[in-house]
């Protein structure tokens, strides 16, 4: 079994980031698929920011063809 983890950004168009979990995957036989979200935010003297993640780790097996 072998692992990939894919991430984006918040100025990534979420379009993008299924585009390359759906080429990564199409010659391989996975096995599973864990997404996960995250918000970060932080505030200080009136300054305040947020920062989102999102990344996907992909469980997968060669395919036997190649």
């Amino acid at each position: 079994m072998k692992v990939k983890v894919i991430d984006v950004d918040e100025l990534s168009k979420y379009s993008d980031f299924e585009k390359r979990i759906n080429d990564f995957i199409k010659d391989k036989q996975v096995i599973d698929i864990k997404y996960q979200s995250n918000v970060s935010m932080a505030a200080s003297q009136g300054i305040s920011g947020s920062d989102y993640e999102r990344s996907v780790l992909i469980m997968y097996e060669e395919n036997k063809n190649k």
